[in-house]
C-alpha cells in the first residue's frame, strides 16, 4: 500500500479507486494542488498500488492536515527504468514514468479533509467516472519521452524500389529500432530493450487508421498506400532503425534488410533514402525511401484544475471572424480594416460580438510568433536590376522590425498604419480582452502532390516552433479559450503531444476543384482527415464547407467519433448557410461576412427563448 510520510496532527486519508489496467507497467497516480500529490505536476505525482489484482482495486493512503480542502484528479502512467537511456521494465526505485491517459472532468475532484476522525476513507469508484457525469479521459501528453513516426509512401508514392532482376513482389516490412550505445542487438528481439512499434495504415478509399501492434513478421506494404510505423522512445540522440524485408511469396525465398543510423534521424522532420541489401547475396536489391517524425516533450506541463473544452455544452454554433474582420481578399467581406491587426480583432469583439477571432502565426527569424497570413512579403527594390519590381521574402527570415520596415508594399499604405502589421501573440494575448477567444491557426507549408517542392521538409525545426509557440500561450493566455489548428499533420500531432489544455483542430480541404491535391494522403479527404483526427487523439477537425455541403452524411459519421467539427470558406459568408450548419450541428463556423455574426446570434438566441 502506498504510504504519504505521517505527521501526528494530520488525518490518516485512505485513496481506493478501481482500474484494470492493459499491461504490467502501468501504474496509478493522483496528481493535485498540494505537494504530497506533486503540486499538478504528473513526473512528481503520487503513486497508487494494486491493493486487489482480482477487483482491480488500487489504494494510497496519505497524511493531510484537517479542513484542507484538496483538488486532483487520477492518471494512468507507465513507468520505467533507463539504462544508458534505452527503457527497461521498471524495478519500482529510480524510475520514469511516460502519462498515457488522465481524467478530464471540467471540474477535477475535490475532497475536504474532515476533522472528526483520526483516519478518512475516499472511494472515488472507477476511473475516468464522477458524480454520473459522461465518462470523461484523455490521452496524455510527451513528459519525458519522445514520439516517432516512420511514414512509408506518403509524399513519395512508393517508399520500396527494387532494381531487376532482383525484385520483391509482396514486400513484408518490419521496422525495429535499435539503440548504438547497446553493445548485444539480440537483447532487442530477446529481452527486455524491446520498443513496442505500432503500425497505422491509411488508403485514399479506406480512412481505417487505427494503430495496432506491429506482428512478428511486419506488414505487408501495397504501393501508395500510406503506413505509420510509431513507438516512443527516451534516447533520440543513439536511435538507429533496422528495417527487414521479406516477400510474402513463398516461392522467392529473398529477404534484405535496410539500416538507417542514429546520425540519418538527427532533426524533427526529413526525408532519407538507403540502400537495400540482399542478406542472401550481399548485394544491394534497391532503395528504400522513408520520412521520419520526432516529437520531444515540450515545455513543462501541469494537469488542469479545469479543463475548459471550447466544445463542451454549446448551445449554438462557435462564430469565428476570419483574420479578424475578414480576410481581404475573401468575396463579400467586412474589409473595413486590415485583417490580422488588433484594430480589426477589437472590432470584431466590440462591435460585432463573435466568440473568436480566427487568424495565422509564425514563428520569426529571432523565434518570436507574430501574426500574419502569408509565408512570404513583397519587398520593394527600385534598382536597375529589378526595374522597380518586388521580390518575396519569407517570413521566417526577417524579424519584426525588419517585417515592419518593409511593409510599405503590404496593402494600401495611405489606409493602413505600418506599426499596426505584425502584431505578436504576445501582445494579442495581453492586449485583447480575455472573453474573446482564439482560434491560432499554426502556419507551416504543406506539399502540392503535383509541385514535389519539399516545402515542409525543409521548413522550420517543428519542435523549435512549437515550443516557442507553447511557451508564449502559457505564460500569458490566462483563462482565455484557445483552438489550435494547422492543414500539416504533422504541426497538429506536435500541438497535441506537447500540452494538454487547448483542442487541437485538423484543418482540411477536403476533396474540391477549389484548391489543389495535395501530397500528404491525410489531407485529401474530409473521412481521412477525421480518421487521421481519431487516431492521433486531436479534438476534431475544421473542414471547407463546400465538400461537407456536397456530402452532409459525413457530419454524423465524425460525430460519432466524438469528433467537433468547425468549417471556414466563402460559403461561410452565405446567411442560410450559416442557419443549415447550426441545424447540422456544427460546432463552429469561420466567416469573413463577420456583421452577419450579429444578426444571426439574435434570431438563434430568439429561437432558444421560443423553445424554451
Amino acid at each position: 500500500m502506498a504510504v504519504a510520510d505521517f505527521n501526528n496532527n494530520d488525518i490518516e486519508v485512505i485513496f481506493k479507486l478501481e482500474y484494470q489496467r492493459k499491461d504490467q507497467t502501468e501504474k496509478l497516480l493522483i496528481c493535485g494542488n498540494v505537494p504530497q500529490f506533486g503540486s499538478w505536476q504528473p513526473t512528481k505525482a503520487f503513486k497508487m498500488t494494486q491493493s486487489n489484482p482480482d477487483r482491480n482495486l488500487w489504494q494510497a493512503t496519505v497524511k493531510l492536515p484537517a479542513n484542507m480542502s484538496i483538488h486532483y484528479r487520477y492518471a494512468v502512467c507507465d513507468g520505467y527504468q533507463i539504462n544508458a537511456g534505452v527503457k527497461s521494465q521498471s524495478n519500482g526505485s529510480d524510475e520514469v514514468i511516460t502519462l498515457k491517459e488522465w481524467e478530464s472532468f471540467t471540474e477535477c475532484r475535490h475532497q475536504t479533509i474532515q476533522s472528526n476522525s483520526a483516519i478518512m476513507t475516499i472511494d472515488d469508484g472507477v476511473f475516468g467516472l464522477k458524480d454520473g457525469e459522461k465518462k470523461a479521459i484523455k490521452k496524455g501528453w510527451l513528459t519525458t519521452e519522445n514520439y516517432v513516426n516512420i511514414y512509408l509512401n506518403n509524399s513519395v508514392a512508393q517508399s520500396l524500389t527494387f532494381w531487376p532482376p532482383q525484385k520483391i513482389t509482396k514486400p513484408v516490412v518490419k521496422v525495429i529500432p535499435y539503440y548504438s550505445t547497446c553493445r548485444q542487438p539480440e537483447e532487442y528481439v530477446q529481452g527486455h530493450l524491446h520498443t513496442d512499434v505500432y503500425v497505422k495504415v491509411l488508403d485514399e478509399d479506406d480512412s481505417r487508421y487505427v494503430p495496432k501492434l506491429q506482428e512478428a513478421n511486419g506488414v505487408l506494404c501495397h504501393d501508395a498506400v500510406f503506413y505509420v510505423y510509431t513507438f516512443k522512445t527516451f534516447n533520440v540522440k543513439d536511435l538507429g532503425l533496422k528495417v527487414e524485408i521479406c516477400d510474402l511469396d513463398e516461392s522467392n525465398l529473398t529477404t534484405a534488410v535496410a539500416y538507417i543510423v542514429p546520425s540519418h534521424l538527427s532533426q524533427s522532420l526529413r526525408r532519407i533514402t538507403t540502400p537495400i541489401m540482399c542478406r542472401n547475396l550481399d548485394i544491394p536489391l534497391g532503395e528504400l525511401t522513408i520520412e521520419y517524425l520526432i516529437i520531444t516533450p515540450g515545455p513543462e506541463m501541469m494537469l488542469p484544475e479545469i479543463y475548459a473544452d471550447s466544445f463542451t455544452s454549446l448551445q449554438m454554433p462557435l462564430l469565428i471572424g476570419h483574420r479578424g474582420m475578414g480576410a481581404h481578399d475573401a468575396k463579400q467581406a467586412d474589409y473595413i480594416v486590415e485583417e490580422n491587426t488588433m484594430k480589426a480583432f477589437l472590432r470584431a469583439y466590440n462591435e460585432e460580438k463573435v466568440d473568436m477571432i480566427e487568424f495565422d502565426v509564425q514563428m520569426t527569424e529571432n523565434k518570436q510568433i507574430v501574426i500574419y497570413h502569408n509565408f512570404d512579403i513583397k519587398v520593394h527594390a527600385p534598382t536597375e536590376i529589378t526595374d522597380g519590381n518586388c521580390y518575396e521574402c519569407p517570413v521566417k527570415e526577417l524579424t519584426i522590425p525588419q517585417l515592419r520596415a518593409y511593409a510599405k508594399a503590404h496593402g494600401n499604405p495611405e489606409q493602413v498604419e505600418l506599426d499596426t502589421l505584425f502584431p505578436t501573440l504576445q501582445q494579442a494575448l495581453k492586449e485583447l480582452p480575455q472573453g474573446l477567444g482564439f482560434n491560432i491557426e499554426v502556419k507551416y507549408p504543406t506539399d502540392e502532390k503535383e509541385k514535389r517542392e519539399d516545402l515542409a521538409i525543409n521548413y522550420q525545426d517543428i519542435n523549435v516552433f512549437v515550443d516557442n509557440l507553447l511557451k508564449v500561450v502559457y505564460n500569458s493566455a490566462g483563462k482565455r479559450k484557445i483552438i489550435f489548428s494547422c492543414f500539416n499533420p504533422d504541426i497538429c500531432i506536435a500541438l497535441f503531444m506537447k500540452q494538454p489544455l487547448y483542442p487541437v483542430l485538423y484543418l482540411t480541404c477536403g476533396k474540391s476543384d477549389l484548391y489543389p491535391v495535395y501530397a500528404d494522403i491525410r489531407c485529401r479527404k474530409v473521412k481521412t482527415a477525421a480518421s487521421f483526427a481519431v487516431s492521433e487523439g486531436l479534438r476534431g477537425v475544421c473542414s471547407l464547407f463546400r465538400p461537407i455541403s456536397e456530402n452532409l452524411h459525413i457530419i454524423d459519421q465524425i460525430k460519432a467519433l466524438d469528433l467537433a467539427i468547425c468549417t471556414w470558406g466563402n460559403d461561410n459568408n452565405d446567411l442560410e448557410n450559416l442557419h443549415l450548419q447550426r441545424e447540422l450541428g456544427i460546432d463552429g463556423i469561420i466567416c469573413d461576412k463577420v456583421s452577419y455574426c450579429t444578426i444571426i446570434r439574435n434570431v438563434w438566441k430568439e429561437t432558444m427563448a421560443e423553445i424554451r
